[in-house]
């Protein structure tokens, strides 16, 4: 986890989250996509789609699709104090395109340090510069994911209820 805050932005969406999920983590030039199980034991990076592709939301709802997910968490980039940024506004548009598309419920995630963490945890599998830059995207969606799931244990004790 990446310790700093497990605050959820926009946590209350117009539909109940049920697991699994998919989440995305999306940049300027890449979107990292991870997805958890129906448990939430294990959570996995499984794509890196490009943001220029015009197709990139289809391509991540299908994805979702794929994958059984029945919800969607997106990373929200806030500055170190919190506040929101130039870069917090194109994620909420990214995030306007996907809701358009699909009635799959969406929140947004706080995910500060969220790349920091993946690319710690990367280069302590001994992954080199090169690999590390080819996976940082998908890593850093898995550790948005991971931080989502701690911050709401409620879904896995739904599972239990």
């Amino acid at each position: 986890m990446t310790g700093t805050s497990s605050s959820t932005t926009d946590s209350s969406p117009d539909k109940p989250l049920t697991l699994p999920l998919l989440a995305l983590d999306i940049g300027g030039k890449r979107i990292g996509v991870a997805v958890c199980d129906r448990f939430a034991i294990s959570v996995r990076g499984i794509a890196c789609l490009f943001r220029k592709d015009q197709g990139w939301s289809r391509q991540a709802l299908k994805l979702a699709e794929q994958y059984g997910c029945r919800g969607i968490v997106v990373g929200l980039p806030l500055n170190m104090d919190g506040s929101e940024g130039v870069q917090s506004a194109d994620c909420r548009k990214a995030a306007a395109e996907l809701r358009q598309l699909s009635d799959l419920p969406l929140v947004m995630q706080d995910e500060r340090l969220s790349s920091w963490t993946a690319k710690e945890r990367l280069y302590a599998q001994g992954l080199n510069e090169k690999k590390v830059r080819e996976r940082i995207d998908q890593a850093a969606a898995a550790v948005i994911l991971e931080d989502f799931l701690a911050a709401h244990p409620e879904l896995k004790e739904s599972l239990h209820g």
